[in-house]
C-alpha cells in the first residue's frame, strides 16, 4: 500500500468527516467507507449492526453514587449494606473486564462493526486484525497533564469502595451501635461522590475531535494490511479484518464482536492497530488500565525478533485502555501495536490536536510492514504445532 492511499484514507476519515463520534451519522459514514475499501480486496465483507450505551462516564458515575445508598442502608442493616455494596462492586469490576452489568439497562443506540475475511488454503489458526474507527471527545479529563493521573485516581476510588465494604462488614460483626467504622465509611463515600460528580461534569463538557491518530491511523493500517494480504495471502491461517465501532462507548464494538463470533480461544490471535500514526511505534508487552494484562508470550517473542531490524520497540501502557483490553481480560491471545510519545502515552489521545497534520504516513507504513510480518510468523508457528 502506497503512501498516497494511506493519505487518501486519512483525509476521508479525519478530514472530510468532522468527527466519527460513537453512534453518530459520521460514524456510520465511516463504516460505509471502510466496507467499500475492504471490498476492493475481498468479497467477504459484512457490516454487523449492534446497539450500545451512549455515555459510559455517566454509568461509572452511577456505580460510585450507589455507595451513598450503601452508606444509608448501613445505619440500620450493615450486613445488608455489605451484601448490596459487594454486588455493586462486582458489577463495576465486570464492566471493566468487558462484561455487561448495569449497562444493559441503559438506553441503547445503533452502531456497527465492519468485518472482512481472507480464508487460508491450509488454515491452522485465525488471526484477527482489529482497529476501532470512531473518534473520542476532548474533555477536562483528557488534558495531557491529567492523563497520567487517571489510573491513580481510579485506584484511589476503588480503594474507597473496598473501605466502605470493610466498614460495613466490621459494623455487622460488632453486633450493633456504636459502629466503629462510621466515620471512615462516610469519608470514603464523600470521595466516591466527588469522583462521580467529576465524571458527570466532565462527560457533559466533551468536544468532538477529528481522531486522526486515534484511530484513523489504525484503520489506514488495517486497510494496508488487507491490500498486502490480497497480493500475498497467508496460506496457513484465516485472517479477519475487523473495524470496530463505538470503542469510545467503553469498547462496545469488541464486546459485541467476541460473543457474536466465538472464535476458538486456543488458535485465535488478535493484533490491535491503534494510534500508529504518531510517536515511536511500540508493541505492548503489558497494558491494562485497572490491572496488568500481558500480551501473549509467543506473540511478544515473535514481535521481538521481527523488531530487531525495524523502528519498533517493546513498550508498556497502563494509562488508558486499548481495543485489546477485552480479549486480554478474557484470557485470549492478543498484542497491541501503538505509537507512544515521549511521555509513554498514545500521542494526542482524545485531544483537539489530534488532526491530520499530526500524523505521519510513513509511520503507518512501518506499522503495516511490521504487523504483516508478525501475522506471517504467527501463522507459520501455528502450522508447525
Amino acid at each position: 500500500m502506497g503512501l498516497t492511499q494511506i493519505h487518501d484514507d486519512l483525509m476521508y476519515l479525519a478530514g472530510r468527516l468532522p468527527h466519527r463520534s460513537a453512534q453518530s451519522e459520521e460514524e456510520r459514514e465511516a463504516s460505509a467507507y471502510i466496507a467499500d475499501r475492504l471490498r476492493e480486496y475481498t468479497p467477504d465483507v459484512s457490516v454487523e449492526p449492534f446497539h450500545a450505551p451512549e455515555n459510559y462516564p455517566y454509568l461509572f458515575a452511577s456505580y460510585m453514587s450507589e455507595f451513598l445508598i450503601v452508606g444509608a442502608i448501613a445505619f440500620l442493616w450493615p450486613e445488608v449494606a455489605f451484601g448490596y455494596g459487594l454486588g455493586v462492586f462486582a458489577l463495576y469490576l465486570a464492566e471493566f473486564a468487558g462484561y455487561r452489568g448495569l449497562s444493559r439497562f441503559m438506553p441503547q443506540y445503533p452502531s456497527q462493526n465492519v468485518t472482512a475475511r481472507f480464508l487460508g488454503l491450509r488454515p491452522r489458526a485465525t488471526i484477527v486484525f482489529i482497529a476501532y474507527y470512531d473518534s473520542g471527545c476532548a474533555s477536562p479529563m483528557t488534558l495531557p497533564n491529567r492523563i497520567p493521573l487517571l489510573r491513580p485516581m481510579h485506584l484511589f476510588l476503588l480503594s474507597c469502595m473496598v473501605l466502605v465494604l470493610a466498614t460495613c462488614a466490621a459494623d455487622a460483626l460488632s453486633g450493633g451501635p456504636p459502629y466503629p467504622g462510621l466515620g471512615l465509611r462516610w469519608i470514603a463515600i464523600a470521595a466516591l461522590g466527588a469522583g462521580a460528580l467529576a465524571l458527570f461534569l466532565g462527560a457533559g463538557r466533551g468536544e468532538d475531535i477529528r481522531g486522526a491518530n486515534n484511530n484513523a491511523s489504525g484503520v489506514a493500517a488495517l486497510l494496508g494490511v488487507a491490500e498486502a494480504l490480497r497480493r500475498n495471502p497467508v496460506e496457513e491461517a484465516d485472517v479477519w479484518m475487523v473495524a470496530l465501532g463505538s470503542h469510545e462507548a467503553w469498547m462496545s464494538g469488541m464486546r459485541h464482536f467476541l460473543p457474536a463470533h466465538r472464535l476458538p480461544r486456543d488458535r485465535t490471535w488478535f493484533i490491535n492497530l491503534e494510534a500508529v500514526g504518531a510517536g515511536r511505534l511500540h508493541y505492548l508487552k503489558t497494558e491494562g488500565f485497572l490491572y496488568a494484562l500481558r500480551a501473549d508470550k509467543q506473540m511478544t517473542g515473535l514481535a521481538n525478533a521481527i523488531a530487531a531490524d525495524r523502528p519498533v520497540r517493546a513498550g508498556v501502557l497502563r494509562a488508558v485502555p486499548t481495543a485489546a483490553h477485552v480479549p486480554l481480560s478474557r484470557g485470549m491471545k492478543a498484542l497491541t501495536l501503538m505509537g507512544l510519545d515521549d511521555t509513554g502515552l498514545p500521542a494526542h489521545w482524545n485531544q483537539l490536536s489530534d488532526r491530520f497534520t499530526a500524523v505521519e504516513e510513513k509511520t503507518i507504513e512501518e506499522a503495516i510492514d511490521f504487523t504483516v510480518a508478525l501475522a506471517r510468523r504467527v501463522a507459520a508457528e501455528s502450522a508447525r504445532e
